[in-house]
């Protein structure tokens, strides 16, 4: 089960707050701030560089990540995950192992899935846990891409606030014949440099920083669960299992804690 999570709305709106209400107590007009262009170049930019680098599936990919990274799931998860373990565990030792493969063609997930088709042939624990080992390897090196593509836009948002002020000031050097204008001009060319440097250290880092913390937190999970399918192919009861999973989650729960 999920539930909204109100950090990143709550976050963006104290900061934003924050800048607009300083750039008012320094009299600065807000529409002075509001400069279309300059948000063409920047998000734009930024927009086709991660195009650039990971075509228009992965973009879309970023962005339901991003949306997946402002609902958090609850305990039930977690319960439902160990009930499903202990029952595995007792159809083994009720049926024997081999009827842990019929249950391992109707479940989607690859580790749990892999794990039983080890278990049910009888596979030592050793060979199960280097198995499973490589399944969480491709897992977390997948479950991290999302977050290196949202610092990428990070890393290109200042650059092209920059290229936005090149371009104002470029503007403001064709009207050099009336000096009344340069002060503003300037003023406004730097609009693009604020929209990129706020842009990258507002939102787009501190989602990439919080798309990691998740997926390592998924990635605790999943080695809490490849533990479990390890001590089912060794036969243990599904009490221990039940008890070693819930002691690995607890494990976790504590170090993020600390």
């Amino acid at each position: 089960m999920k539930r909204p999570e109100l950090a990143v709305p709550l976050g963006l709106t104290v900061g934003l707050v924050s800048i607009v209400g300083a750039a008012l107590l320094e009299g600065i007009r807000l529409s002075f701030l509001l400069q279309p262009t300059a948000a063409l170049i920047v998000i734009g930019g930024t927009v086709g560089a991660v195009i650039v680098r990971r075509g228009v599936d992965g973009l879309r990919q970023a962005m339901r990540a991003v949306t997946n990274s402002c609902v958090k799931k609850t305990n039930d998860d977690i319960e439902i995950t160990k009930a499903r373990l202990a029952w595995l565990a007792k159809l083994a030792r009720r049926e024997g192992a081999p009827a842990l493969e019929a249950q391992a063609t109707k479940i989607s997930d690859p580790l749990i899935s892999e794990g039983l088709m080890m278990a049910s042939q009888y596979s030592e624990a050793g060979l199960v846990r280097a198995h499973l080992a490589r399944i969480l390897d491709f897992e977390d090196e997948q479950g991290l891409r999302e977050a290196i593509t949202i610092e990428g836009a990070a890393s290109y948002a200042p650059t092209f606030g920059i290229l936005g002020a090149v371009l104002g000031l470029i503007q403001v050097l064709r009207s050099l014949a009336d000096p009344s204008l340069l002060g503003v001009g300037i003023a406004t060319a730097f609009v693009a440099t604020i929209y990129g440097v706020g842009l990258a250290n507002l939102v787009l880092f501190p989602l990439a920083a919080r798309l990691r913390e998740q997926h390592a937190e998924h990635m605790r999970l999943r080695e809490a669960i490849a533990e479990a399918l390890i001590a089912v192919a060794a036969h243990e009861t599904p009490g221990i299992i039940a008890r070693k999973f819930a002691a690995e989650i607890e494990l976790f729960a504590h170090q993020e804690k600390v």
